[in-house]
């Protein structure tokens, strides 16, 4: 992939490198009136940092031109270097509402911990199991440089730049405070972490907002970014691609067939989430994988409980157990 690339009159792709399987993301730049207005950041990483330097370099510009930088989601891949790009230039940095409130919660590794690791015990880990998550998420943070948001962006947001009308889409599903932005002029959707091209974005709790329900709110996205007149959609990882109504239906019928190899696990006796994981997505994982694995498996249970298909019941307030109705 290039590094930067024009993918329509003053809107460029930047493909900046990601230390893991994913091995890139895509951020977005849009020149305006001797500026430059970007769409997510990379990680806190010197490749990074100096893959960007170098992609504005070639068309003329530096760290300094940026004005403002807009955030599709509050994941460390996508607005960490946000801060550092303010330092240089005092640009304005913009997310949702909840995405806002998830950058000021202390996210460092030995907090976050907390509640994770009670909530893995609770769905079938052992202790051995979970004791890599203190460093693997301390390591995570340091992806980020700290950042304050400017101001949240408002539901369904119109923002008009040199002549494009920039609408904010609320997609929430990934995480509950994921945005797109769509350039209706250009037909262009870019889209985060949303929809990709060849895998589906990982569905997990919102350890911070125990209340929001990730399947249906982000089979609810979906539908809504398909009712768009939609040319090209650019994911943050992966080929950009046309057809996405295609590839949304993809996505819905994967989910339904995940629900369904959950849904059989438990019809055939197994219990904890963690063994129903193991069951749809196999043994050997790693451990990051392994922890991705549990948290999707246990979005789909949610499902299938809210739908009355099975039940949950807590053995010593600790472990829970799923059985089929």
């Amino acid at each position: 992939m290039e590094l930067i690339e024009e993918i329509s009159g003053n809107v460029f792709m930047i493909t900046l490198p990601v230390p893991l399987d994913m091995n890139h993301v895509h951020i977005f730049a849009l020149f305006h009136h001797g500026k430059v207005t970007l769409f997510d950041a990379g990680l806190n990483t010197p490749e990074t940092i100096s893959g960007l330097d170098e992609a504005l370099k070639t068309v003329g510009k530096s760290f300094r031109d940026v004005d403002r930088i807009f955030i599709t989601h509050a994941h460390a891949d996508h607005y960490g270097i946000a801060g550092l790009i303010r330092g240089y230039s005092g640009a304005s940095v913009h997310i949702s509402a909840i995405g806002r409130l998830a950058l000021r919660k202390d996210r460092r590794g030995d907090r976050l911990t907390g509640p994770m690791k009670k909530f893995y015990l609770r769905h079938g880990l052992s202790e051995k199991e979970i004791a890599p998550l203190e460093p693997l998420f301390r390591d995570i943070a340091n992806y980020a440089t700290p950042l304050e948001a400017d101001d949240c962006m408002e539901l369904e947001m119109f923002e008009t730049v040199d002549g494009n009308t920039i609408e904010v889409i609320p997609t929430p599903g990934h995480t509950a405070g994921h945005v797109c932005f769509f350039f209706r002029e250009k037909g262009i959707l870019l889209a985060g972490d949303h929809v990709l091209p060849e895998i589906t974005p990982n569905l997990s709790p919102d350890f911070f907002t125990p209340d929001f329900r990730p399947l249906p709110s982000f089979l609810h996205s979906l539908s809504r970014v398909g009712e768009l007149p939609v040319i090209k959609t650019y994911p943050a990882h992966g080929a950009p691609f046309s057809d996405l109504k295609g590839r949304i239906e993809e996505i819905k019928q994967h989910h339904r067939e995940r629900k369904d190899r959950v849904l059989a696990a438990v019809q055939s006796g197994i219990q904890t989430t963690f063994l129903i994981a193991q069951f749809v997505f196999g043994k050997n994982l790693r451990e990051f994988d392994r922890f991705l694995a549990v948290n999707e498996t246990y979005v789909h249970l949610v499902e299938l409980e809210n739908e009355g298909r099975i039940t949950s019941r807590e053995r010593e307030g600790l472990l829970l157990r799923y059985t089929a109705v």
